[in-house]
């Protein structure tokens, strides 16, 4: 996705509506089919199979090999993050859209309340996965490490969908302060 690009309200699992600030535009992205199904799938092989990781990893396990791993883990899921995000929506659907100003209204409000929900399930997801990664320390155990990075990985989704731009177009949108052309 284009950085410019606010993420406003998701339609379940078929359509996102973005709002491009800089030409005042609504455009709609297809989603990919099952794109949640399969990454969810992979998230439960991961953590099932980091079991198996542990038994090798135990026998060199060292702080110093902790921090190295700790560092590359983020960067693997902040990898992966970016591209899920990036391929869940269909870029060769995009479409500008024009909406009356009752349908706007009320993709910004239930786009405030979807906000809502991803800002809690990172605030969730932040001590939780400071906890696991505390535990991975403690531990040398890659399955808390594994954890943690899934945390991480929601509040880099979180990041990506531009949680403090999205909010102030959103308020606009409610406010009939931004009124597209």
């Amino acid at each position: 996705m284009k950085k410019r690009l606010i993420p406003l309200y998701r339609e379940q699992e078929r359509y996102t509506l973005f709002y491009d600030q800089h030409n005042n535009r609504l455009y709609k992205f297809q989603h990919r089919n099952k794109s949640f199904a399969i990454f969810f799938m992979v998230i439960l092989v991961i953590t099932y199979g980091s079991k198996f990781l542990d038994g090798i990893y135990q026998g060199y396990q060292t702080t110093f090999l902790n921090i190295i791993l700790f560092i590359i883990a983020l960067g693997v899921t902040y990898y992966v993050t970016t591209e899920f995000y990036s391929a869940y929506y269909l870029k060769e659907t995009k479409q500008g859209i024009i909406l009356d100003k009752y349908n706007l209204q009320e993709c910004a409000i239930k786009g405030t309340k979807q906000l809502r929900i991803e800002l809690y399930s990172a605030i969730i997801s932040l001590p939780v996965g400071i906890t696991f990664f505390i535990i991975f320390f403690a531990t040398s155990k890659i399955r808390p490490l594994v954890i943690g990075c899934i945390c991480a990985g929601v509040i880099f989704i979180l990041i990506l969908m531009r949680p403090l731009d999205r909010k102030r177009a959103l308020r606009g949108f409610r406010n009939k302060v931004i009124d597209i052309e």
